[in-house]
């Protein structure tokens, strides 16, 4: 006997435990109290005979014996099934003021099914049964018919005569029978999309099921046990034989399980909840034959109005939504709709408040019957019931909201009023973003800080102004220090600060126009390894994979965009640099045994350079933010666009640095430094893509610190950090192909130094991708110095 039928004997323990009420006299004089509905689970209104008096131990023993089958209650009860609520009413009798118990069971208003059918559906007794029917076994009988799903209506009444005994008449309403099922009106659906949601067969159908189950009661007397197995419960539910079906690509005729207006509501939901036809409605046509016709609208829109903003900013509204009236309406549309609008006018927000959800209507499915029999569904909306909330408050946390907080941000600020979408807007308030910074690199230690960006909007989108500051602390920690140079410890360990401000102003079309001041730990080397993945591997096994120095000075800049995909921008910098050595003992969780991580030298003294640049991003969008207070002239200023999944996707940029500054022999001399870096991102299918990248850089005269190099992440994987440097020129090329979550790669890249290139060296690897960034990476150098042994990374950032 298993954990389930052990526990049901118990509750059939329970049940059985309770006096059986008598089964009264038969009188004229009863009184049958009309039904009502009744809540699912309720226990003390299915009979008034609960009321009555103990029988004689005799009677009690005899419904024991009973030989029609029984099931402890709730038995077959699905949990939050409450379909029975809504058709089955109470059944109270009183007799001269006491309850009355029913002797026998009859069934009225069958029409496609049979009595004997539904009486063994059910488990009720058959219908010569005389022995009175406990208040226990009426309450479960009704509550089985009623959840059938083959009944709109479960009408229970005593039916009490001088001469016979009483009955319990049950008259039903059985739900329509479909001869045949047509779909009307459907342009971008078929109607394959549809039929599981109009035909819903139960979970677990008797025809379906190898073997019964059988239930053990435990039934206690006041002197002695009994335990016996009793025959299988009745089909919980309808063989599907009954049924309106689908079976094998056809149809079925058979009685619609749930009934029509359920059938449709589900269509309804699958249309805008599952398919996101947000303006779709149904209607229906059932002929008295049974023949069903199912008209779907997909809903076409027919305006868009925008409300709190003035009418020529309404204008841009609509414009940047590009939702036009006559188009079928998805929430897609509203989505991709919402995030244009949040790009191209990001000084306006979309307003979503409890008033506005409370503005947007429910849909139901109502029924209109014929005088010649014919019935008519169609869709109507209501308004939502106010809620009420100043007597309650309700506070929800849940996962979805935790880590998914945009979940439902494709419908915020929007409302429909029958087919017109009503969009809700105002002006964004100043915008506060506050990001950590966890630094840790071999010259700083573990250094954590806060960057922040304290923006300001113009409603009227004239000036639009921007704050940046940004610091981190390089700790005490683990006895870090530079050897016999106290006084070069406490210089590398005081505070790194950046602050900056800048305008934009889109009617010049100038994205950027401001200045930054900074005294802190900088490096060129961000164009290989994210900022991330260098801290995280500082602090782990002591391997930055970038080289710092010490920057202080100012930075003024002006960028202008014509397009959305296109930038281009002047920066003027005059710089102070200065060498730093790595700390020691390294401060890392593992190989902290080894040497600290070497950090090379650079050409120290005043720096004054122009740079010039040109960029384009196929992936970019108007209100697309550029630019960073952590610039160089190695990156781009748009961000790594993220849907390379959807679409081809081409960006690059290339930047022209001249300046001035101490050169090898300390004399000021004049440089120069011209990189390209272009890139390629080309889906085949949602998950399958290829990334193709090529890189080039030269220059003359170059310092130290802007010297090409390559090797290690990402620039030649496999190969050790920087291994070839020292060069005027390089070139690299990358190749990444992705199938679901696995990838292989591999680079090409040769080095310019002493008037000479470097033999070409290839690095090749595979991947496993956890999302569009977070990799896991396995690389091998192809040459004489090649091991069986890769070098490996779990990567947190993409570079390219």
């Amino acid at each position: 006997m298993n954990r389930l039928a052990l526990a049901l004997c118990f509750i059939s323990l329970a049940a059985r435990a309770q006096p059986t009420p008598d089964a009264g006299t038969s009188s004229p004089s009863a009184v049958v109290t009309p039904s009502r509905t009744a809540p699912e689970g309720s226990t003390s209104h299915a009979s008034a005979a609960d009321n009555a008096p103990s029988p004689s131990r005799e009677s009690d023993a005899a419904s024991e014996d009973s030989d029609y089958p029984t099931c402890p209650e709730g038995f077959n009860e699905d949990e939050g099934d409450t379909s029975d609520s809504t058709v089955l009413g109470a059944l109270q009798v009183e007799v001269d003021g006491r309850g009355l118990t029913p002797t026998g069971l009859e069934l009225r208003g069958l029409q496609r099914l049979t009595e004997p059918q539904v009486r063994k559906l059910v488990g009720a007794p058959p219908a010569d049964a005389t022995r009175p029917l406990t208040a226990n076994e009426v309450q479960s009988l009704l509550h089985r018919l009623a959840r059938t799903g083959l009944f709109s209506r479960v009408e229970p009444r005593v039916r009490v005569s001088d001469q016979g005994p009483a009955l319990l008449e049950v008259t039903v309403e059985e739900h329509p029978t479909l001869t045949s099922v047509e779909f009307a009106g459907l342009q971008d659906l078929r109607p394959d999309d549809l039929w599981d949601a109009l035909f819903e067969q139960p979970s677990r159908s008797p025809d379906e099921d190898e073997e019964q189950e059988e239930v053990t009661t435990l039934r206690v007397h006041k002197r002695h046990g009994t335990l016996r197995v009793v025959s299988p419960c009745p089909p919980p539910r309808p063989p599907r034989a009954w049924l309106a079906r689908r079976e094998n690509g056809a149809f079925r005729p058979g009685i619609l399980l749930g009934g029509l207006n359920a059938a449709l509501q589900r269509v309804l939901e699958t249309l805008r909840e599952d398919d996101g036809y947000l303006l779709a409605t149904v209607s229906a046509t059932l002929s008295p034959e049974g023949k069903l016709v199912v008209t779907v609208d997909e809903g076409q829109l027919e305006s868009v109005e925008v409300r709190g903003v003035d009418d020529a900013m309404a204008r841009r509204v609509r414009e940047a939504l590009a939702l036009e009236p006559g188009d079928v309406f998805l929430r897609s549309d509203a989505r991709r709709a919402m995030e244009r609008l949040e790009s191209r006018l990001p000084f306006l927000r979309a307003v979503d408040s409890d008033d506005l959800r409370e503005e947007r209507t429910d849909v139901r499915i109502v029924e209109e019957r014929g005088t010649d029999g014919t019935r008519h569904y169609r869709t109507k909306e209501e308004a939502r019931r106010k809620s009420r909330r100043h007597e309650r408050v309700e506070f929800e946390v849940g996962w979805g909201r935790l880590f998914d907080e945009d979940s439902n941000a494709e419908t915020d600020g929007l409302t429909l009023e029958g087919k017109r979408l009503i969009v809700h807007m105002e002006p964004r308030p100043p915008d506060l973003d506050v990001d950590l910074l966890p630094v840790h690199t071999q010259v700083t230690g573990f250094a954590p800080g806060l960057a922040a960006s304290l923006r300001f909007f113009d409603s009227r989108d004239r000036v639009h102004t921007t704050l940046d500051g940004a610091f981190f602390i390089p700790l005490r920690l683990g006895g870090q220090r530079l050897p016999d140079d106290p006084e070069g410890t406490r210089s590398q360990r005081r505070v790194n600060l950046l602050g900056g401000a800048k305008v934009q102003l889109p009617a010049l079309g100038l994205e950027e126009l401001g200045a930054q001041v900074h005294d802190f730990i900088d490096t060129l080397d961000r164009w290989r390894l994210g900022d991330f993945d260098s801290y995280f591997y500082s602090f782990l096994i002591n391997r930055p994979d970038r080289d710092y120095f010490r920057r202080q000075g100012f930075t003024a800049f002006a960028t202008w965009r014509w397009a959305e995909s296109w930038l281009a921008g002047v920066e003027v910098r005059g710089d102070t640099t200065g060498s730093l050595q790595s700390f020691t003992p390294p401060l890392s969780l593992f190989r902290n045994d080894d040497p600290p991580f070497p950090n090379a030298p650079v050409n120290e003294g005043r720096f004054r350079s122009a740079v010039v640049r040109l960029e384009y991003s196929g992936a970019a969008e108007r209100g697309t933010r550029v630019g960073s207070l952590f610039r160089t002239p190695e990156t781009s200023l748009f961000e790594r666009h993220k849907n390379w999944k959807r679409e081809p996707t081409l960006r690059g940029f290339v930047t022209m640095e001249v300046g001035e500054g101490p050169g090898a022999d300390g004399a000021d001399a004049r440089f120069w430094k011209l990189v390209g870096d272009v890139a390629l991102d080309y889906p085949m299918n949602w998950h399958t893509g290829l990334s193709l990248r090529l890189r080039a850089a030269t220059g003359h005269d170059l310092p130290l610190q802007k010297q090409e190099a390559l090797g290690g992440w990402t620039a030649l994987r496999g190969f050790g950090f920087k291994e070839f440097r020292g060069g005027d020129s390089s070139v690299l090329a990358s190749a990444e192909y992705r199938w679901h979550g696995l990838g292989i790669f591999a680079d090409l890249g040769s080095v310019h130094a002493a008037s000479a290139w470097s033999d070409a060296q290839l690095g090749l690897g595979g991947s496993f991708h956890f999302g569009d960034a977070v990799r896991f990476e396995a690389a091998w150098r192809i040459d004489d110095k090649a091991r069986l042994t890769p070098e490996a990374r779990l990567l947190f950032n993409r570079t390219f």
